[in-house]
């Protein structure tokens, strides 16, 4: 039996070439540091395969958070790979290992499953994680030099490596930044000091747009690739949208002044009116949170959206709304909507949007 091609018109649009514009742009603010841009989530839900596929050629590594991330993306490119977690457990240890993907070592639990391993082989680098005020992961700065020549007993290729807690260009960003950039600047001199020669790394995209001091040896941006540049508050280098979420009504159908509409009521029709039921719902991951204050462009024009947003369906008010058929393209976010502006309605972060666009929606690579 062939395969049936469905037409749910419930889909994330997904424009690689914007994907690659936006690491050009990106690599144009670091000419002489190393990219190894974040694809964990799936790449926040644009799918790793298509996306890895798109920028390998441009980038000397990619990044992950997970074992498994890291044994699905080593299928598919010998680049380096960089995952961020590190190894749980000698199992993880070993399959890391085997498969060639550089380790983060964050706590001496780690580095005492690393002196467990006889040798390390040459492809891998070993990332010493500090913790430089987020209070996540990473060695405290008292704690680096000791971890440090623990792991340089397994090998000479280290990077030095932490990860800002805000790298926006607020006020407040700015004065933690630069606590953090100052941090890392002076461990990094205690082991040099020492003789010790580690690559750096520690910015991400806010890191790249707005701090040039952080950019270092190894650059790792994530969402900033996806199109999102924090325009209210970062530096503006123009980058393309590459995610659209849109869909098509199904179904169009008029309520009377005084009737409610969906889960518990919880929009009423002030007169005779015209609504319309799209076929996404929060299992697709369109935000539950968009109940009443939230908007859809249809054919461009903005609707809002009424009513709680169900597991499936969503409606919309179209009786303002003229010329509206089955086939109008309805844009969820993205296209013209951005996602950011979609986030600050739900009181969300794109991150949050972009990653919960569930499987069931088809990614349709352009």
């Amino acid at each position: 039996m062939g395969r049936v091609t469905l037409s749910r018109p419930t889909v994330a649009e997904i424009n690689l070439a914007a994907i690659k514009k936006n690491l050009k742009k990106l690599k144009s603010l670091s000419k002489d540091a190393l990219f190894y841009p974040v694809v964990k989530a799936n790449a926040y839900g644009h799918g790793y395969k298509a996306v890895t596929k798109e920028i390998e050629s441009l980038v000397q590594g990619l990044s992950v958070a997970t074992t498994e991330e890291a044994l699905s993306v080593r299928k598919i490119t010998k680049k380096s790979i960089l995952c961020m977690e590190g190894p749980y457990d000698p199992k993880e240890l070993n399959l890391l290992i085997r498969n060639k993907i550089d380790l983060v070592i964050h706590s001496f639990r780690q580095i005492d499953l690393l002196q467990g391993i006889q040798s390390l082989p040459r492809e891998i680098k070993v990332w010493i994680k500090l913790d430089t005020g987020m209070n996540r992961l990473g060695f405290k700065e008292e704690e680096v030099i000791d971890a440090y020549q623990k792991v340089e007993s397994k090998t000479k290729k280290i990077v030095l490596m932490s990860h800002f807690s805000s790298a926006a260009g607020t006020q407040s960003s700015k004065i933690n930044s630069k606590r953090q950039i100052e941090k890392f600047n002076r461990i990094e001199k205690k082991l040099k000091r020492l003789g010790k020669k580690p690559i750096s790394s520690l910015c991400n995209s806010g890191g790249l747009l707005n701090y040039k001091s952080s950019h270092k040896d190894i650059v790792r941006p994530g969402i900033a690739l996806y199109g999102v540049d924090q325009k209210d508050i970062g530096k503006k280098i123009d980058l393309e949208n590459v995610l659209t979420f849109k869909t098509k009504l199904i179904s169009i159908k008029e309520v009377k002044k005084g009737e409610k509409v969906g889960y518990d009521g919880k929009w009423k029709a002030k007169k005779d009116s015209v609504i319309g039921i799209l076929p996404v719902g929060y299992a697709d991951g369109y935000p539950s949170s968009m109940e009443n204050k939230g908007f859809v462009l249809v054919d461009s024009k903005k609707v809002n959206v009424i009513g709680k947003v169900s597991m499936d369906l969503t409606a919309i008010d179209l009786t303002n709304k003229k010329d509206v058929s089955y086939d109008s393209e309805i844009i969820l976010w993205g296209k013209d909507l951005p996602i950011e502006k979609v986030a600050k309605i739900t009181k969300n972060i794109p991150y949050n949007l972009m990653t919960s666009i569930s499987s069931r929606v088809k990614r349709i690579y352009l």
